[in-house]
C-alpha cells in the first residue's frame, strides 16, 4: 500500500519536540515505507494543506492509498511503533493484566 507522509520542509529540524520530525522517525524505525512530500515551513503558505483536509493547515499527515488522511505527530508515532498504522491493520494483541 503506498503511503504519503505530509511535512514541512524543515528537515534540517531534528529536535524530538518537533511533530514532523517526530512521525517522520518513527516510521523509519518501524521499516515503514512512504513517499515524502513536503510543503511550506511557513503555516499560512500552506493552501494545498488546508485544500486536502479541509480544514488546519497543520503537519505532518499520512495520507494512505485510499485517500484517507490520519494527523496528529503523536498518533502518528504509536500506530507505527504498534504495527497499526495500515488502516486495515489487526489491532495489537491485549497485554495480559
Amino acid at each position: 500500500m503506498a503511503v504519503k507522509l505530509h511535512r514541512c520542509s524543515a528537515m534540517w529540524v531534528k529536535i524530538g519536540g518537533h511533530p514532523c520530525w517526530r512521525a517522520q522517525k518513527a516510521l523509519d524505525e518501524a521499516g515503514v515505507e512512504y513517499e515524502l512530500v513536503l510543503h511550506s515551513g511557513l503555516r499560512f503558505r500552506r493552501p494545498e494543506v488546508a485544500e486536502m483536509t479541509g480544514g488546519p493547515k497543520a503537519l505532518p499527515i499520512v495520507e494512505f492509498e485510499d485517500g484517507s488522511l490520519l494527523r496528529e505527530s503523536s498518533v502518528i508515532a504509536e500506530r507505527a511503533r504498534n504495527g497499526t498504522l495500515m488502516p486495515d491493520a489487526p489491532p495489537p494483541p491485549a497485554q495480559p493484566a
